[in-house]
Order: C-alpha cells, then structure tokens, then sequence
C-alpha cells in the first residue's frame, strides 16, 4: 500500500510539472507572436491614375542624311590639305589643293586657241561681206561668195569648240582644288601631302552630314498593324528614343518605311527624322553608325493605375504588390503590369485601383500577416534602381548604398537557413522525446 501511495504521489508530481512547462510553453509561443506582430516601418504611396500609350521597344540605328566619299576629278600630286580631320566642313570649303600648274597652262593654251580663231572669223566675216558687194554688182560668180560663207561658218564653229575647251580646261583646274560637296563633319585624311592623286580612283576622305540624321528601325507585324490603324487618324507618327541606358527624352518624326516586308525576319524597316544640334558641350548627340533604343506606340490612350517600379515585386514568373489594409495590415496582390513609365513609374493593368495604398521598401521583410507602421509619401517614384547589393540609383543619377534594404536582404538568407536548422533540431527533438516516453 505504501508503494502504491507513493506511487501515485510520483504521477501527480510529474502532472503539475508537465502543467507548469505547457503553460510557459504557451506564454513564450505568445510571447514571440506579439514581437512577430510588432509594426514594421514601411513607406506607403497612393495609387494614381495616368493617361498611358503603350509602346513596343525596338532597337534602332543611327545614320547620316548624307554621306560622301571624297575623291579628286582630276589627277596631280597633293599640294595641300586644308581641314583638320573632324571638324564641320560647309558645302564649297576647299579641302585639298593639287598641283595646277598643268592645268593652268592648258586653260591659257585653250584661251590663245579662242583668241586666234576669233580673230580669224573677223577676217573672213570682212571678206564674206566683200564678196556679198561682189555679187550684188555681179562683179564676181556666185561660187566665190558661197565658199566665203562656208569658211565663215567653219570658222565660226571652230570658235564655239576653242571656247568650250577653255571651260573644260577652267573646270579641270577649278577641280584641282578638292572642295566639299555638303554640310556635314570630315573624316580624316586618306592620303598625304606629295603623293599621286587619279582622277575618280584614290579616296581622299569621307563626309557626313550630322544634322538632321535618320534613324532606322525595324517594326514587327503586330506593332506594324497598330501603326497601320495610327495613320488611319491622319496624325503624324512619333518615336521617342534614348541612347544608351539614357531616358526616352528625344523624339523623331517617322517619314518613310519600306514598301514591303522582310520575308525573313518578318519586319518592316521604317525611318524616322531626329534633329542632332550641338549641346552645351559642344557635341552632337548622335553619330552615324550608333545603336539606339526606340520605343514605338502600339496603341491609342488609356487610363491605368500608376505605381513606383519599386513597389512591384517579382515571385518567379508572378508580379506582387504589397497593398496596405485599413487596419494597418498587409494584403498581397497578383498584378499585371503596364509599361514603364519614363518617371520609373509602372502602370498597372489589374489588380490594384486607385485610391489605394502600396509599400515601395522593407518589401524583403514583409510578411502576410505584418503590422505596418506606414510613412506616407507622394506618388512618384523615389528611385530608378535597388539593386540586390544595396546600390540605390537616384533620379537625378547619383549612386548610394541602402544599409537597411541590404540588410533586410541578408537577414530573409540568413532567416530560410536559420529556418531549415530549426527544421532539423525539431526532427532531432521528436526523436529524443520519443525515446524518453519509450525509456518511461
């Protein structure tokens, strides 16, 4: 009987301790949820509404209005070069001179020819208008007159063909000057002082005109139907274009495309019109030859929701956005985006609408059951890259380092190995208790 009651003494011993544990148990698990549910400070931002167009992103090339490839009409040896490679150049500027003594002798040779033939027809008009008397008098046949008015005539055709070959030999020596045939910026020197230029064969140099200049670009049958539907409205077509990773802040006018399709890529070239003026800098933007970005609009104006890029997050192939609730809560939102904005803010297409609120940072800590501290902020976006490593890209181009959205990324890799440790020491516990209740 003794043992029996200590026995039972034993049980309710274990009881009340097994209590005492489930309740601190329960305390503590409380106790991590209301630090868990603790608000997170977090950017807010309202949904807007924006007048859009949709715009398909091509890739485009620069190229001259005009190009020239600058060779001599005439043959001699290099004299001069009268430009300095790169620079403007107008239309007439003389930019090499070739030796033109030859040519200057042959113009005045030509010149004497036009002197004595000329000379000569005045003698034979006197004895033409002689022999004329003559025969008005019948003082003379009428062959004599005849081949008096045959050499005048000769004569005078002479004449024409003595002062054409002093044009000829004019324009030849005017072609010993190698002038530029257009506006446009030179290339350098092709060839060097003393060398034999040929006529029509040695390159000299090549221009090209700078400004306006074409961009060329190639449209896809999809983007080309929502063209073809643009030009039944009778407005002129516009593309914005951006160079390099630079912003759409150029616009060209389009003014030609191809009278039919590439066959094998299933694209029509198109040609727009950009003007090219020198910056404060002294350059020109484009260069002949530059790959550019276009973007094409494929569609006429909507309205769609706006938000900043940096508010859409990317879960595999599916977009989200964090909407705020009305008790400070997190709701997350599958959405369908629009394009990009050139202020870095994103249309939406779905889900989400206007009036509502969205979270622009701590997106890495955010849970679907987070309190939010919300800091509002205006409706645009604040920058135009977060990059994984922290690296914020301002609007105004300027690079800084986000500690806390670099941290916040660590701490979420630090949190899923954290979480799959935590995973295997519960395993290992089950197995211990399991052998404890066994060893009981």
């Amino acid at each position: 009987m003794k043992r029996l009651g200590g026995l039972a003494l034993l049980s309710a011993l274990l009881i009340v301790a097994f209590a005492t544990s489930c309740a601190r148990t329960v305390n503590q698990s409380d106790q991590d949820k209301q630090e868990e549910r603790k608000a997170l400070p977090a950017t807010v931002v309202p949904v807007t509404t924006r007048t859009i167009v949709d715009y398909a992103e091509l890739t485009g090339r620069a190229a001259a209005v005009e190009s020239v490839e600058v060779r001599a009409q005439v043959s001699g040896y290099l004299e001069s070069i009268n430009f300095k490679a790169g620079t403007f150049v107008h239309r007439g500027d003389v930019l090499f001179t070739l030796d033109s003594r030859v040519y200057k002798a042959v113009l005045a040779q030509r010149e004497s020819e036009v002197a004595a033939t000329s000379a000569d027809l005045k003698r034979l008009e006197a004895d033409l208008t002689r022999q004329q008397g003559l025969v008005e008098r019948n003082a003379t046949s009428r062959a004599q007159y005849e081949l008096a008015l045959a050499e005048r005539d000769q004569r005078a055709a002479e004449l024409e063909s003595a002062r054409a070959s002093v044009d000829r030999a004019r324009i030849d020596l005017d072609y010993a000057s190698v002038k530029s045939p257009i506006d446009g910026e030179v290339g350098r020197e092709l060839i060097t002082v003393g060398n034999l230029v040929s006529s029509g064969s040695t390159l000299l140099t090549r221009i090209v005109s700078v400004d306006p200049i074409h961009i060329f670009f190639d449209v896809d049958e999809r983007a080309l139907l929502a063209f073809r539907k643009r030009l039944a409205t009778g407005d002129d077509l516009e593309v914005k274009y951006a160079i390099g990773d630079g912003e759409f802040e150029n616009v060209a006018k389009v003014d030609f495309s191809e009278p039919r399709m590439n066959e094998t890529t299933g694209t029509l070239e198109f040609r727009a019109v950009a003007e090219n003026k020198l910056n404060e800098n002294g350059f020109r933007a484009l260069v002949p030859g530059l790959r550019l970005r276009v973007l094409f609009p494929t569609s006429g104006e909507y309205e769609a929701a706006i938000v900043p890029e940096e508010a859409v997050v990317t879960d595999q192939n599916v977009k989200r956005v964090y909407v705020l609730t009305p008790g400070n809560g997190v709701e997350s939102r599958v959405v369908e985006l629009g394009p990009l904005q050139e202020d870095n803010m994103r249309a939406i297409l779905s889900g989400v609408k206007a009036g509502e609120k969205v979270i622009v940072d701590n997106l890495l800590r955010i849970r679907p059951d987070s309190l939010i501290d919300p800091i509002e902020a205006p409706a645009e976006s604040s920058t135009r890259i977060i990059r994984e490593d922290g690296t914020v890209v301002n609007v105004d181009g300027t690079k800084e380092y986000d500690g806390l959205y670099e941290w916040s990324l660590e701490e979420a890799k630090e949190g899923a190995k954290e979480g799959e440790t935590d995973q295997g020491d519960g395993d290992q516990g089950d197995v211990e208790a399991e052998t404890k209740a066994d060893a009981a």
